[in-house]
């Protein structure tokens, strides 16, 4: 359990963590397993956004969510280096965080875009790899006291099991060729593309107000080609 961010962020771009990602886990179809598990991570700590958050090469994907703006409920993703998650994943510990505010190394973007202060998540494991966070956020500071702490590590326990499940439905590959490398990165390039289509076409559909649609395009800067991980 830590409240100190990691200084050493190597480990999300380990090409083994990566490659255990494949469609089912980036699926966009709600899983109702998942699902439950975030609402009731609402109920057990009262902060009104919960996720299942899985940090790739370029974005978070949320592969659950409870209380998500409707931006982020229409692209279900941001991207990965304004994000809080990325450090559970590189120290593959807890992270607790009051008040973002007064967080001098974390990234300022979702703080001033969506209020984002109060933060704690918890790491999510598939196959011995640290692949996310299940994670709950506030809008205003706040904290966990242990007895909660305690319930949040149980219900990342069994959404661990369930994304360790749903990721076996493809038989892992123990090493890959070089092929079959450049072929599973191409298709992690499309499958993280996918928010910023979904983006749009939800604006496209009326779905999004035109306010909605800059927001979660601000959110996803990175893959629009307008934002770098260096300007936190």
């Amino acid at each position: 359990m830590s409240n100190r961010l990691p200084t050493d962020l190597s480990l999300l771009d380990d090409r083994s963590r990566l490659s255990a990602f494949d469609s089912p886990l980036l699926d966009r179809t709600p899983d109702p397993e998942l699902q439950e598990l975030v609402a009731e991570a609402t109920r057990v700590t009262g902060f009104p956004i919960a996720l299942v958050s899985l940090v790739v090469h370029r974005i978070q994907f949320f592969r659950a969510q409870v209380g998500l703006p409707p931006d982020l409920v229409a692209a279900l993703a941001t991207d990965r280096c304004t994000s809080f998650c990325q450090f559970v994943v590189a120290s593959e510990q807890c992270l607790l965080i009051e008040d973002a505010r007064n967080e001098p190394g974390l990234p300022k973007d979702l703080v001033e875009r969506y209020g984002i202060q109060a933060y704690a998540g918890f790491p999510l494991r598939v196959m011995g790899r640290t692949v996310g966070s299940f994670c709950v956020i506030d809008g205003k500071p706040g904290r966990l006291d242990p007895t909660v702490r305690g319930q949040m590590k149980e219900l990342a326990r069994k959404a661990s099991a369930r994304l360790d499940m749903l990721a076996r439905q493809v038989p892992p590959a123990s090493v890959l060729s070089e092929v079959e490398e450049k072929a599973h990165r191409a298709w992690m390039a499309i499958a993280e593309a996918q928010p910023l289509l979904s983006l749009s076409e939800q604006f496209a559909n009326g779905r999004l107000s035109f306010e909605q649609f800059q927001r979660g395009l601000g959110a996803l800067a990175g893959l629009a080609g307008s934002a770098s991980c260096a300007a936190f």
